[in-house]
């Protein structure tokens, strides 16, 4: 299918269809099933933004065309089976990522990789109900906090002519280290310095554009990149 054109109003669910398109192209199941959630996600974030633009609501109208042709294939999934896929695709992404920037060895493309990494992680908010269990939820805004301020940082320092810091800010790369950072409405702390991080969905408009610039590649070839500034959280 064609590249859908996006409104500016809804430049909020920009990310989430490029990831579903760039997934178009990869002929997986799996990859299907995330596009289709993807796809999904945009439609009900972007319905609050689009009460009083033709254009927006066109732009949603033809989003659910296409959810509407691909909902007997998701049908054969049921709503955990699907959650499950698409949380183990971002934590494949987001361990790609990880690894590469711990080896020491982040490039664009490993800001590109994180910032794919969140955008997955974001999407699993629309499987959250009464039954879902608080850890994980925690754990999933966790990575999904991460890898946004990480593709920032990696950014930052490819800018400023600096290599990038493996891992997290203070962290002693010996150790081995979790998440342990509370997040917070509008922001998160660090569990170590509780520093506080500005708001994780707010990246800076170059590291944004330069990350919506760049396709991400399915897990089958290279990856995608974003983020926040400020003190930074622990890493996973």
């Amino acid at each position: 299918m064609p590249p859908l054109n996006i409104p500016p109003e809804l430049k909020r669910i920009k990310p989430f269809i490029q990831r579903a398109e760039e997934l178009d192209r990869d002929k997986s199941p799996e990859s299907r099933v995330v596009a289709y959630y993807c796809r999904q996600w945009a439609v009900q974030s972007g319905i609050p933004l689009s009460s009083s633009s033709p254009a927006a609501k066109a732009c949603l109208g033809e989003l659910l065309g296409q959810l509407e042709g691909e909902k007997q294939a998701m049908s054969v999934f049921n709503r955990a089976e699907s959650k499950q896929i698409c949380r183990g695709f971002a934590d494949k992404i987001f361990d790609k990522a990880n690894m590469v920037d711990r080896a020491g060895a982040a490039d664009k493309s490993t800001a590109r990789t994180f910032y794919a990494a969140a955008t997955f992680f974001e999407i699993l908010q629309q499987f959250d109900d009464e039954t879902s269990d608080a850890e994980v939820t925690k754990e999933e805004e966790e990575r999904r906090v991460y890898a946004k301020w990480k593709a920032t940082e990696i950014l930052k320092a490819i800018r400023e002519g600096r290599k990038p810091a493996p891992g997290a800010y203070g962290e002693d790369m010996n150790e081995d280290k979790t998440i342990d950072m509370e997040v917070e409405e509008g922001g998160a702390q660090g569990g170590g310095g509780g520093a506080e991080v500005g708001d994780a969905g707010s990246p800076g408009a170059d590291e944004e554009d330069e990350a919506e610039a760049t396709p991400f590649v399915p897990p089958s070839a290279p990856a995608t990149g974003f983020a926040p500034s400020s003190a930074p959280p622990r890493a996973p």
